[in-house]
């Protein structure tokens, strides 16, 4: 049983959090309801013959969604503009990164004052012509393909090229020599992280762990690519020693500007799939991603082989085959895999050094692809495309959008039946 001072104190801060929530919505709608609010908002209504204005949210508290919304309303500007259109944001707090935060800030017009505007633009009839969702898609995905089509990574500016090229030459690495991000999802972040927190049980199936991949950080090492293990708040260090590997998300200079800096500008992405990897996504970079999981949600807009975690089912230890994967796509929580009876089994090291060995061989052109991997491949997407979850989270893709190969050798014949 908790002391009772305890419990008084969890009552007497939940009774002031409440009190502030009130407040906070008074205020909100005090803003919305004045007078000035309402005057913008008419004015912005009266001038459609001539040009339409729009408001809009940009969500800064998760990394995957800030960048990528950012990302696809960088491409629509260069899109729409010979169209008569005007935008302004607002942002969402609070934000996980605040050098991405100034990137947008420099590319698009954010104010505190246009979250007013919007709301009250929405109660209002007729509003949807003049507001502007941060993505209008699922999950900020790029289903019409803007990345690749349109300009949608904002630009560094000179002093930051060289200021990230500095640190990198004081960790040994030389001007033109390849390096790769290594973004590996644990639960150190969202622990961590107190806004975040409530989130992290849902998400626990997603997390691996980082000594599976050193075997691979090594080879990549070893043919002269420097590794760095990024990460803002991780669990525990990557055991490896080898003189190319750095693992950034312990290194003392870590900042936000960095870990924006080396996804956009790194020559290979390696993630098991969480939110900072969207940087490499809007910045057309190859990725690769392990343990990615659930295989429903791939990133099929853009450059990137993917290798899921192993399902089985509990009765008899057999995998899944594709359908019922599809079937079994659960995004929300590992309580919906354990009702339906299927274990989650991560990829080995040895599996991972393989799929990344892929990866390399594909990049430089020397991926030596069978028949049978043609006819893997084209079997996979056909599956994927019939099922009804291609219409919702699938749009625009890529011609370098694969299953890697290894993977799907794995997972054997029956795999595709």
């Amino acid at each position: 049983m908790r002391p009772l001072k305890t419990h008084y104190a969890e009552i007497r801060d939940g009774g002031w959090t409440a009190v502030k929530r009130k407040i906070h919505t008074v205020y909100k709608l005090a803003l919305v309801l004045a007078p000035w609010t309402f005057f913008t908002v008419l004015a912005v209504r009266c001038l459609k013959p001539w040009g339409v204005v729009r408001f809009g949210p940009l969500n800064g508290r998760h990394i995957g969604h800030f960048v990528a919304d950012a990302g696809q309303q960088f491409a629509m500007k260069s899109k729409d503009h010979d169209k008569k259109m005007l935008d302004f944001y607002w942002m969402i707090q609070p934000v996980c990164n605040e050098f991405w935060e100034k990137m947008v800030r420099r590319n698009f017009p954010v104010c505190s004052w246009v979250r007013s505007l919007d709301s009250l633009n929405r109660m209002l009839p007729g509003g949807k012509a003049h507001h502007r969702p941060a993505s209008a898609t699922v999950d900020s995905r790029d289903i019409d393909g803007l990345f690749e089509h349109f300009d949608s990574g904002m630009p560094f500016l000179p002093v930051e090229d060289e200021e990230a090229k500095s640190w990198l030459r004081a960790q040994g690495w030389r001007d033109g020599e390849p390096f790769a991000c290594l973004l590996v999802r644990d639960n150190a972040y969202y622990m961590n992280t107190e806004h975040l927190r409530p989130e992290q049980s849902f998400h626990d199936y997603r997390d691996t762990c980082i000594s599976n991949y050193v075997p691979a950080a090594e080879w990549l090492a070893d043919q002269g690519v420097w590794v760095l293990r990024m990460g803002k708040i991780m669990a525990e260090p990557i055991p490896s020693e080898h003189p190319k590997i750095i693992d950034y998300a312990f290194h003392p200079e870590r900042s936000d500007f960095l870990d924006i800096w080396l996804f956009a500008r790194c020559n290979l992405c390696i993630s098991t799939g969480t939110g900072s990897d969207a940087v490499s996504s809007v910045y057309r970079r190859p990725l690769l991603f392990l343990n990615f999981i659930p295989m429903t949600h791939l990133v099929s807009w853009c450059n990137a082989l993917h290798a899921g975690k192993k399902l089985l089912w509990k009765k008899n230890g057999v995998f899944l085959k594709w359908k019922e994967y599809l079937e079994n796509g659960y995004n929300d929580g590992i309580s919906d895999y354990e009702n339906a009876g299927i274990r989650i089994v991560d990829l080995t090291p040895e599996e991972i050094l393989t799929i990344v060995q892929e990866m390399w061989l594909r990049m430089h052109k020397k991926w030596a692809e069978s028949e049978e991997d043609r006819k893997y491949q084209e079997q996979f997407w056909s599956i994927l495309k019939r099922h009804p979850v291609f219409q919702r989270l699938h749009g625009w893709i890529h011609p370098e959008a694969r299953v890697a190969s290894t993977w799907l050798r794995l997972m054997g014949e029956r795999f595709l039946e």
